[in-house]
Parts: structure tokens; C-alpha cells; sequence
């Protein structure tokens, strides 16, 4: 069996020369940053952006690229971990009252962070409807309760995203918090389902939609359920040309993915995780193997990452303004690695098509797996933003992008855009310019050596000991490896590979893994150096992969 993975938890740092994309025709604009660990964002009209903070609470408002000073709302949630402050929709109603869907894990005490800080229980995950009323959300209905307390101690797996479908229901994705096995997981003699581990359906009201033709069954919670089987979800969106829902879904230490779904969709979770075939959490199960209710039935991902990328939000670009050739593509983001990834659909548009469109070698693509992270470089569209949490259309037609680190990206063509910079293309690598709030420069992630120092840069120490990251080989996944210095010497690892690593002081789930040093994510062509004052023998490895090792003796 696989175990469970942490990489989801470490976030890619964005770029010291900013975000940049492919197509030297498109620019990256800075809209704003200083967003406290930003999750979703929603538009309520032109330049006029609603956005959540995962561990505040609070819905910040944006106008024309400055956060205005108070927020809409400050709720108290319960934020260990995956839990927060998630999810947000608009849906304008036809007598002008703008409806606002908010997900979030409700504190147990009325406190930020108390199952932190004082262990207490989170009240549990919710959805809400408000109404934004002369800028303020107001009127609050409570539409789902489900649980939010984990069966293993731990608040992952919360899910939250909200979509307002084209049938005007309300989608919402949630994992299975913490752990949960029940028979919407697959486990035959578990428990009943309990609302967790998909995407649920309402309508606006709270009600159940066709209550006479239920998908998995009449009673509740299974009367909620429009697919099962997930375990967790960064990202869901609907096809403007299908009107299908697809979405995003995390593996553990292999088998993040790419679905379609459909009513009755069910993933597999926690029986079969990425292509079946390939087995990739050891269970030895079959499609045949899963538990089916009403009309429920298996697919295979459109897509699955023998290695995870930490697989984020999905948003169809249901819009030409960015050029006629990316209209009804989709776009999806990494937490890991902070890269965007654009993605073409075939024929009818129930499959990922990489036929055309691609440069690079997409003949290993076929079977539909992403065996060797290297094969992701074909669909990769842009790089640089740190971990990205949401993407959305905005009325402008243009693409933002929300990043973990605090900012909000807005990506144009070059003609279109207000700032300077003449282009925004991987192959020139500019930086990207700011249309909204100034900031400080981003400071390069540190950590602590007892008196040594370390430092993570585009450029290392000129002076340092070179070490290449070449990828997942093993105990060569760093070049040179063991790597033997003096005292007072500098070692610089510089990411030779196509996706984020670490450099980890210890070995995977020791007990003082990264005490020693921590590099956090070194995304692609950075690099991470660290001065050895004290003797002794260093092991360390990758927290993204830990089959990954290396040793640092110092002499």
C-alpha cells in the first residue's frame, strides 16, 4: 500500500522574475497581492473580485486591483491543515439580488484556528447562502452540515470549491475528511454514506434537485450525491460547450487525476486510485470490486500522474480574448510545482485530445498516464505563479489566476495589456508587471541551521559546492551524491528537473525530518544553499518524493 502523502502541504514559491506563459503574445499581469493564504475567487462585476482566505476567515473584496480595507465578511473557521475558509459562487438571481455561496470549516468555538490552537473540534464543513447587500454578505441560510471531524486526527481532505451548474443547482465538491470510510469510499461493509467524498447537488434553496429520479437513491445523504468515490478535490468546472462537469482530484503518493464526470460518476476512491490497471495503491481491486448505488458506475480518469503534481483548480476558458485558439480550452493549476497547464479537448469533447495544439512529444501520452513527470511538458502552458489555488474567467474575458503566496495574476495579450512589459513568455522569462497594490519583493524561503547560513536563489552561491537535482532516481536523484565537504563550506542544490523538490534534512516520516535544514519547494532552474559550520553526517531526501536520498559528510 501506498501512504499517505504530505507533498500536498508544501507549496511552490513563485518565480523571483515572476509568472511567465509560453505564447509570446500574452503577458502576465500582477492584479494585486497581499491576500493572507488566498483560496477562491468569484466576480461580482468588472474589475470587482470577492476572495477567500483559508485561515482568516474573511472574504476579501477587490476593486480595480486594490483590497479594499474591510472585508465583506469575517467568519470564524477551524483552519488545521486543509480546513478553512474554501469555497465561493455568485449567482446573480433575476430580480437583481446577487446570491454568494460560501464553504467553510465553522470553528467549534467561534475562534480562528482553536482546532489548532486549543484542539477543539470544528463545528463542521458548511455551506452557506448570503446575499451581498451594499457591499457587505448578509441574510446567511445554511444549505449542507456535513461532519468535519477526521477518523485520523488530521483535517485534510475538505475539498470546497462551489459551481453554479448550467441547470442554475449548486455543485459542491467535498473529500473525505480526514479519513472517512464509508460505502461511498467503496468499502462494502462500512458505513453508510455519509455526504462526504464527492460532488454533492442542491438547488439555490437547499433543496434536492428531481427528488422523483434520484441518481444513487432517495434517502439522504445519497439523494445529494451527483458523483462519489473522490477523495479529494482542488477543482470542478463545467464544459461551456457540453455542458459536462470535469474536475481535478488528489492522489496519495501517486494517482492525482483528471475526470469527467457525470451523474452517477463513481472515482473508485479508496479502492482504485489513478488507471486501474495500473493498481497504483496496491489493493489489487477491479471496477468490479466497487460499491454501486442506483445508477452509479465506474470511469477511468481521462488522466492520471504516476507522480503527483498536487493537482488544483480546473476553469475552461469560455472566451476568445486570449486568442481564438485557447476558447473551450481547460486550464488547470498545481499546488506543487506552481505551474499552469492548458489542456485541448477531442472530438466530442469527452476526452483530452493531444494530437494538435502540443509541442513536444506526446506520443507517451497515449496510454493516458503521466509516467515521468517529463512527459507533463507538453501541456505545460505557463510556470512561476507558487501554488496555485484558483482560476476563473473573468467578465473581461480574460484569465486570472489566484496563488497561495497572497497574489492575483490576470494573463492578456500583449496588445491588451496596461502595463509596460512587452511580453510575458517562458523563452524570454520577463517579469511579470503590476497593474494593482505595490509590494515588497518576494524574500526567497529560509530555514534554520543552528548559526549556518542558507539562502534559496535563481542564481546559488558562486563560491558553493554545486549539486544538481536531476529527478526520481534514487539514491542519484542528486549529482554528486554523497557529496563530502570541509566545515565552513556552502553547498548549492540547483533543480535541474521539470517539477519542484526539497532538500529535507533526515529520512521520510522519521521524527526529526527537516529539523536539521528545509528547503521548502525548489521549484524548476532555482536553487537552495546552505553553509556547514558543525562535523557530522546529514542525510536528507526529497518531501515531495521520498525515494529521493542523499548525504551531506562533513569533514
Amino acid at each position: 500500500m501506498i501512504s499517505l502523502s504530505y507533498a500536498a502541504y508544501m507549496k511552490a514559491p513563485q518565480s523571483p522574475i515572476g509568472p511567465t506563459v509560453k505564447d509570446d503574445k500574452i503577458v502576465v499581469e500582477k492584479v494585486t497581492d497581499g491576500l493572507d493564504i488566498p483560496t477562491s475567487m468569484a466576480f461580482l462585476g468588472p474589475n470587482d473580485i470577492l476572495v477567500t482566505e483559508k485561515e482568516t476567515g474573511k472574504v476579501m473584496h477587490i476593486v480595480d486591483g486594490q483590497i479594499q480595507e474591510e472585508p465583506v465578511l469575517d467568519v470564524a473557521v477551524a483552519n488545521s491543515i486543509e480546513r478553512g475558509l474554501l469555497g465561493i459562487a455568485i449567482s446573480k438571481q433575476p430580480d437583481g439580488k446577487a446570491y454568494v455561496f460560501l464553504s467553510y470549516t465553522e470553528s467549534g468555538n467561534h475562534e480562528d484556528g482553536s482546532d489548532v490552537e486549543d484542539n477543539v473540534e470544528p463545528a463542521g464543513n458548511r455551506l452557506y447562502r448570503y446575499e451581498y447587500i451594499d457591499g457587505e454578505l448578509k441574510n446567511p441560510i445554511l444549505l449542507l452540515d456535513l461532519t468535519a471531524e477526521p477518523e485520523n486526527d488530521r483535517g485534510e481532505h475538505n475539498g470546497g470549491k462551489i459551481r453554479i451548474g448550467p441547470d442554475n443547482n449548486v455543485y459542491f465538491i467535498v473529500g473525505e475528511v480526514g479519513g472517512h470510510r464509508t460505502q461511498a469510499q467503496n468499502i462494502e461493509d462500512g458505513p453508510k454514506p455519509n455526504g462526504l467524498g464527492g460532488v454533492l447537488r442542491i438547488t439555490q434553496d437547499g433543496d434536492i434537485v428531481d427528488p422523483s429520479n434520484p441518481i444513487f437513491g432517495d434517502e439522504s445523504p445519497l439523494n445529494l450525491y451527483y458523483a462519489m468515490g473522490i477523495r479529494n478535490s482542488f477543482g470542478i468546472d463545467f464544459d461551456p460547450v457540453t455542458g459536462d462537469l470535469w474536475d481535478t482530484e488528489n492522489g496519495p503518493t501517486a494517482g492525482d487525476e483528471i475526470n469527467m464526470l457525470y451523474p452517477g460518476f463513481n472515482g473508485g476512491w479508496a479502492l482504485i486510485q489513478g488507471n486501474s490497471k495500473d493498481d497504483l495503491i496496491g489493493t489489487g481491486a477491479t471496477s468490479d470490486d466497487l460499491v454501486y448505488f442506483g445508477k452509479s458506475s465506474y470511469a477511468e480518469p481521462k488522466l492520471s500522474w504516476i507522480t503527483p503534481i498536487g493537482i488544483t483548480a480546473l476553469k475552461f476558458m469560455n472566451s476568445d480574448k486570449m486568442g481564438k485558439e485557447y476558447q473551450n480550452d481547460m486550464f488547470v493549476g498545481d499546488i506543487n510545482n506552481g505551474l499552469l497547464y492548458r489542456f485541448i479537448l477531442g472530438g466530442n469533447r469527452s476526452d483530452l485530445s493531444f494530437d494538435n495544439g502540443y509541442s513536444g512529444n506526446t506520443a507517451l501520452l497515449t496510454d493516458k498516464v503521466v509516467n515521468d513527470p517529463k512527459e507533463n511538458q507538453p501541456f505545460v502552458f505557463g510556470e512561476g505563479f507558487g501554488g496555485i489555488t484558483d482560476i476563473e474567467v473573468g467578465p473581461d474575458g480574460f484569465l486570472y489566476v489566484l496563488s497561495y503566496t497572497g497574489s492575483l495574476f490576470r494573463i492578456v495579450p500583449a496588445s491588451s495589456s496596461s502595463s509596460t512589459a512587452s511580453s510575458g513568455s517562458m523563452a524570454e522569462s520577463n517579469p511579470s508587471s503590476n497593474i494593482g497594490t505595490s509590494s515588497e519583493e518576494e524574500e526567497g524561503q529560509q530555514s534554520e541551521l543552528s548559526d549556518n547560513e542558507e539562502e534559496q536563489s535563481n542564481t546559488g552561491n558562486g563560491n558553493s559546492v554545486p549539486v544538481v537535482i536531476q529527478g526520481l532516481s534514487g539514491d542519484r536523484s542528486y549529482s554528486p551524491n554523497p557529496i563530502t565537504i570541509e566545515t565552513g563550506q556552502t553547498i548549492t542544490w540547483y533543480n535541474g528537473d521539470t517539477i519542484s523538490h526539497s532538500v529535507t534534512s533526515g529520512l521520510d516520516n522519521s521524527d526529526d525530518s527537516g529539523e536539521e535544514f528545509d528547503s521548502k519547494a525548489i521549484i524548476p532552474n532555482q536553487s537552495y544553499s546552505i553553509t556547514f559550520e558543525d562535523y557530522g553526517t546529514y542525510p536528507y531526501y526529497c518531501f515531495y518524493h521520498p525515494s529521493m536520498v542523499g548525504e551531506v559528510i562533513v569533514k
